[in-house]
């Protein structure tokens, strides 16, 4: 059985609604290739763009009489921008081998503030086993659709069990290019990480940002975007990669330990570093911990080479062009490699007497490791954030935005409430830790095998750096894969050799 992916559409314009939503689905997986694609959502778009002329544009009719004339077309032609994004997000995940569906969001709560038929809306969201949101772009944040289909999940604890665990990305149409498409895509991550799924950007050809970044600025643009729609094909392969790697993992197929990196990154008396040793003793012999002290060392500004890292090389060799021997980089390289979960840590204190933080020097200095061809790609993210209420430092936020960039699978920060020097959600902290632990076991799985089975190219691609972009095609794609790709292939082939069992009837060596 495939995975299956369900794209929202959260937009009051849609093309497709009724039988024209299945008819979609099946005109998607007609398409053989990527012409065929864009020629249809190009023809598509312009039915749509035809729809409002013939419904008053053309006449001048105010908006809400063109709008009601819409309504009452049959849905079964033409694409608005939103579904346009949809479309090539769909299509890209299905080339990957995952089945495909749509709902359309303005079928269940109305365009006059009604909801209808939730009971089957439930039903396909609890069948789906990663969710696609495609939204259009509201004073840079989602619209109320989505804001609604949200809080229809929030309120029913089934609905919220049957998401947990499962993988979720976005795509944002902004009338600009700089619209407010990222801020919509990071709300929209942030909203459904508290509901316990796993968030993801696009993918390495598409330079691992938010998700799909479309700018149309008028009905049926969309489908001229070429970057933006590149932006949303990177969100559909994504999403079918994570969906492949995570779906039917047998988390006891994992003999060893789970391995966890602590990143230190801020803390004041060294309350952040007691509550990372109760972490890793109420885990006990589950984990395999280290922790890296980066609060207080020696860790110089990122300078912005031209291209980074200034060589091809394995993932062992330090390839920044800081070399100074003080630079805590240069010393605890290697101890940044090969890891099941991060785990970045920080304590945010109202006061800032006896603070220590290396936060934001540790994040721009690790501009090299995501263009390293992403060293940390699939690795479950878990930030650790002790938080003195007031403090307002935004930090799980800002851990989500710059994290995610290295192609990595976030989870919801696990967030201590401190108020008068005491930790109001102790308990709260430990089970979510848990529950962390027991998704990790089985993204663990899912990576080691998917990383034998498939070599994966994960080749940095500098989009936007044209001195980088230049320099960069004199180290060859092929150069990179050989050097690089091998290095990986067979460390992680000796990985799953020493740490998972076979699977059931085969019991052949990996």
């Amino acid at each position: 059985m495939k995975p299956k992916i369900l794209a929202l559409s959260a937009s009051l314009r849609n093309g497709r609604w009724a039988d024209g939503v299945q008819n979609l689905l099946d005109e998607i997986r007609q398409l053989s290739d990527k012409n065929e694609l864009l020629h249809f959502i190009e023809k598509q778009g312009q039915i749509h763009v035809e729809h409002f002329l013939d419904a008053g544009r053309k006449e001048g009719l105010p908006f809400d009489e063109i709008y009601k004339k819409l309504r009452k077309l049959a849905g079964n032609k033409g694409l608005c921008n939103s579904e346009i994004g949809m479309v090539v997000a769909l299509w890209a995940a299905y080339q990957k081998d995952c089945e495909i569906d749509y709902l359309p969001l303005s079928h269940y709560f109305t365009p006059d503030g009604k909801q209808r038929n939730l009971d089957e809306l439930g039903q396909r969201v609890q069948a789906a086993d990663a969710l696609l949101f495609c939204s259009p772009v509201y004073f840079g944040d989602r619209s109320s659709l989505a804001a609604d289909f949200i809080e229809f999940i929030r309120s029913h604890a089934q609905l919220r069990q049957s998401l947990s665990g499962k993988p979720v990305g976005g795509i944002a149409v902004g009338a600009k290019r700089n619209g407010g498409q990222e801020t919509t895509l990071i709300y929209q991550l942030l909203d459904m990480l508290a509901l316990g799924m796993l968030g993801l950007g696009n993918d390495s050809e598409s330079t691992s940002q938010y998700g799909g970044t479309i700018h149309a600025g008028d009905v049926g643009t969309a489908a001229k975007d070429e970057y933006g729609l590149n932006t949303a094909m990177g969100m559909g392969r994504r999403l079918a990669q994570v969906l492949k790697l995570s779906f039917n993992a047998d988390p006891s197929r994992l003999k060893k330990p789970v391995r966890v990196l602590f990143l230190r990154l801020q803390d004041q008396h060294d309350y952040a570093k007691q509550k990372i040793q109760q972490l890793v003793q109420d885990a006990g012999e589950a984990i395999e911990a280290t922790i890296l002290e980066t609060i207080d060392g020696d860790i110089s500004r990122c300078i912005a080479c031209d291209i980074c890292p200034i060589r091809v090389g394995p993932d062992a060799e330090y390839r920044c062009i800081i070399t100074r021997k003080s630079d805590q980089f240069v010393q605890f390289h290697e101890q940044l490699m090969d890891y099941d979960l991060i785990v970045p840590v920080v304590y945010s204190p109202i006061s800032r007497v006896g603070l220590v933080s290396n936060y934001q020097h540790f994040i721009e200095r690790g501009r090299y490791l995501r263009r390293g061809d992403y060293l940390w790609s699939n690795i479950p993210i878990m930030p650790l954030i002790l938080e003195e209420i007031g403090a307002q430092e935004n930090l799980h936020i800002r851990i989500l935005t710059s994290f995610i960039r290295h192609h990595t699978i976030m989870l919801r920060a696990n967030i201590g409430y401190i108020h008068n020097n005491v930790l109001l959600n102790a308990e709260e902290l430990l089970e979510y830790w848990r529950f962390v632990l027991d998704q990790t076991k089985r993204l663990t799985v899912g990576r080691l095998d998917q990383e034998v089975s498939e070599r994966g190219d994960q080749h940095y691609r500098p989009v936007g750096y044209i001195m980088s972009a230049a320099k960069d095609k004199e180290l060859s794609v092929q150069e990179r894969r050989e050097v690089l790709n091998r290095d990986r292939e067979q460390r992680h082939r000796l990985d799953a050799q020493h740490r998972l069992c076979p699977k059931d009837g085969d019991r052949s060596t990996l």
